[in-house]
């Protein structure tokens, strides 16, 4: 989705409005794989107003289960951007995208909590965290 496109959208303030906007993308077919193995992972940032920022950041294949190091890399990169774009002031949404369409999983919500807990030590604000599936896209 091309940056004009995102600043026409609606602002992203609460889970349910983020729910949404995964939803949207994953219809469009931006952030829905079509492969068979392996779940990525999606990072978004959005402005005080909730308005789309940066690029989605898409990290393909991520490990069943997180660790301290690349969470903690990845906060940092989102404080950066954040840092950048938004004065420090915005937040950071994540989203899980298994390869199939599935059941929350409790690997799933320790990347919740991984992800959470590194955001806290870097200063960064999470709007939330979802599973995404063809069908649904659920809160972790």
């Amino acid at each position: 989705m091309s940056l004009p496109h995102r600043l026409l959208l609606p602002p992203v303030l609460t889970p349910e409005d983020l729910a949404s906007r995964w939803e949207l993308l994953a219809e469009d077919g931006d952030i829905t794989p079509d492969r068979g193995y392996g779940t990525d992972l999606l990072a978004q940032v959005f402005d005080a107003d909730g308005v789309q920022g940066a690029p989605l950041i898409l990290i393909e294949d991520v490990p069943d289960l997180p660790e301290v190091p690349f969470t903690d890399n990845l906060a940092a990169m989102a404080a950066m951007v954040l840092a950048e774009e938004t004065a420090g002031i915005g937040s950071v949404a994540f989203a899980l995208s298994p390869a199939t369409p599935r059941d929350i999983r409790a690997a799933d919500l320790q990347w919740a909590t991984a992800l959470t807990q590194a955001c806290d030590r870097a200063e960064v604000r999470v709007l939330g965290l979802h599973l995404l599936g063809r069908a649904a896209t659920r809160v972790v």
